[in-house]
């Protein structure tokens, strides 16, 4: 006796819907030279469009040039949170779309999260302390314990060189919001129409999609 079963094949992308069409190799999002793995000399970081947005002296530690950033960020100035203006405004010490590239390629989609067709979006806030670096995370929308998991895992694997954020005249700490959607193909179409689950007073988040196609494929076996 014959029975038909089906299994699904996962094909696991960390891109959104346009990865599946071919795609022409991106264009670098940083150039400069390193010395025994150390960025050395003068950098530049650029953004999708290839329009510079930092220029690094490393052999000086000096900024040549930051592309002008007029907004507001959330900044701990004295015992409370304030969204201000900033002196100088917070952000990675490098290109901040190659940040969210390399992001994208780290994550994966969850197996169990598959198996119980959960998407949706995993929000976590951190801190950039006025010294350059991150600490305080925290999971401010969860999807489920494997998702919440994976941005965590993928998220430690980045560089933790951060610019920070000055405020009348003096470094101070800035908060900023990692939303990461994960979406199933089948789902798209539904998931769009969900508003974004980013919480109140987080003006700058990243976003990064994470995408499951799922292909079922018919296998038999014989039972005899």
């Amino acid at each position: 006796m014959k029975n038909q079963q089906l299994w699904l094949a996962l094909a696991l992308l960390a891109t959104g819907p346009a990865a599946l069409a071919q795609r022409t190799p991106p264009a670098p999002f940083e150039r400069g030279t390193l010395t025994k793995g150390q960025p050395t000399g003068v950098w530049e970081y650029f953004d999708e469009a290839g329009q510079l947005e930092l220029r690094m002296n490393y052999d000086s530690s000096r900024i040549g040039y930051r592309r002008p950033d007029t907004a507001r960020y959330e900044l701990r100035v004295g015992d409370a949170w304030q969204l201000v203006h900033p002196d100088r405004a917070p952000g990675p010490l490098g290109s901040r779309a190659g940040r969210r590239r390399e992001l994208q390629k780290q994550l994966h989609y969850p197996v169990a999260a598959i198996q119980q067709h959960l998407q949706g979006d995993v929000i976590l806030s951190y801190l950039v302390d006025p010294d350059g670096h991150t600490s305080h995370y925290l999971v401010e929308h969860s999807l489920s314990p494997a998702c919440d998991e994976e941005v965590w895992r993928a998220l430690q694997l980045l560089p933790d060189r951060w610019i920070p954020a000055r405020y009348q005249g003096q470094p101070v700490a800035a908060r900023f919001y990692l939303r990461v959607r994960f979406e199933m193909l089948a789902g798209l179409a539904q998931l769009q129409n969900q508003p974004p689950t980013t919480p109140a007073g987080a003006p700058y988040t990243d976003v990064v999609t994470v995408t499951a196609v799922g292909i079922e494929r018919a296998r038999r076996s014989v039972q005899r």
